[in-house]
C-alpha cells in the first residue's frame, strides 16, 4: 500500500490522542492514526520536523498498526491459522513485508497458534460438524497448516466412530422412506465423504440404520413399481419391459427376493 516518500520534509501539525491510537496531522493535510508503542518510537510532537526517511518509517509503522488492528478484529471473530491470517490480509492489499510483520507480531503476542488451533479444529469443530480424521487434515492443509504440526495430532478410533453413528443416525431418520439395504449404502457413501475411513464407515452405518416396517417398505415398493412400470412402458414391454423395472427397482435398494415377489403378484 505505502510508497517510498521523495521531497520536502514535513513538520507534525498537530497530535491528539484517539479511542483506538493517537491522530498525528502533518503540515500537507495528511493524517494517520499511530499505536500508543508506534508514536512513542518515534517521539512525535507538534512543530517536529520529520524527513522523508522518518516519514517512510512512521507511515510504515502506521500501515502495520492498520493491518494489526484489523487481524485483531478478524481474529475477534473467528479461528485462523497463521497462513489463514497471512493470507486475508494479502488479499487486502498489504505488502508482504508488513503483513510478515504483523504475523509475527501475533504469534510473539501468543495471538496466533497453529498447533493450537489444529487441535482445537481436529477436537471441538470436527466434533461439531462430525467429519472425519481424513477432511480434518485436508482443511487444515488448506487453511495451511504443516505437515510436522498435522503430523503430531492424533484421531482414536472410538472418538472417529462416536462421530460418525451420530452421522449416521442423522441420515437414517432422513432417510427412513429407503429401504434398509439402500439405506445402509447411502450412508457409507456419506461417511466416506466426511472424511471417515472405510471401516468406520462401515460399522457406523451397517450398525445406525434401523429395519423397516414391513408395510412401509411394501407401500413405498410398490409405488417405485408404479413408477418404473409408467416409464419403461411407453417404450418396452413383456420380458423387456419387466427386466427393466427389475433393474430399476434394484438400483433403488429394495431387496431382491421382495421385488420378486411383488412382480410374481402383479402377474
Amino acid at each position: 500500500m505505502s510508497e517510498k516518500r521523495t521531497g520536502e520534509p514535513l513538520t507534525v501539525e498537530s497530535v491528539k490522542a484517539r479511542a483506538h491510537g493517537v491522530l498525528v496531522v502533518l503540515s500537507n493535510g495528511e493524517k494517520l492514526t499511530l499505536s500508543p508503542d508506534s508514536f512513542t518510537e518515534f517521539h512525535i510532537y507538534a512543530g517536529k520536523e520529520l524527513s522523508p526517511e522518518e516519514l517512510d518509517g512512521i507511515f510504515s509503522y502506521a500501515e502495520q498498526d492498520e493491518a494489526y488492528d484489523l487481524a485483531l478484529r478478524y481474529l475477534g471473530h473467528d479461528a485462523y491459522s497463521s497462513k489463514g491470517i497471512y493470507r486475508k490480509l494479502i488479499g487486502k492489499g498489504y505488502e508482504k513485508k508488513v503483513v510478515v510483520a504483523v504475523v509475527e507480531r501475533l504469534l510473539k503476542a501468543g495471538l496466533l497458534d497453529d498447533e493450537q488451533f489444529a487441535l482445537s479444529y481436529a477436537m471441538d469443530v470436527a466434533d461439531l460438524r462430525q467429519i472425519g480424521h481424513n477432511r480434518v487434515l485436508y482443511d487444515l492443509r488448506v487453511k495451511g497448516v504443516s505437515e510436522s504440526i498435522l503430523k503430531r495430532l492424533e484421531f482414536p478410533r472410538e472418538e472417529e466412530l462416536r462421530k460418525a453413528k451420530s452421522y449416521a443416525e442423522s441420515l437414517d431418520k432422513r432417510y427412513y422412506r429407503t429401504p434398509s439395504a439402500r439405506r445402509v449404502l447411502k450412508i457409507y457413501a456419506a461417511l466416506i465423504a466426511r472424511g471417515f475411513d472405510e471401516d468406520v464407515s462401515h460399522e457406523a452405518a451397517a450398525s445406525s440404520v434401523t429395519a423397516s416396517d414391513p408395510k412401509v417398505e411394501r407401500a413405498e415398493l410398490d409405488k417405485t413399481y408404479n413408477l418404473a412400470k409408467a416409464k419403461y412402458s411407453r417404450k418396452y414391454s413383456g420380458y423387456e419391459l419387466r427386466t427393466h423395472i427389475y433393474a430399476y427397482l434394484v438400483r433403488k435398494g429394495f431387496p431382491y427376493d421382495e421385488i420378486q415377489t411383488m412382480m410374481e403378484d402383479e402377474i
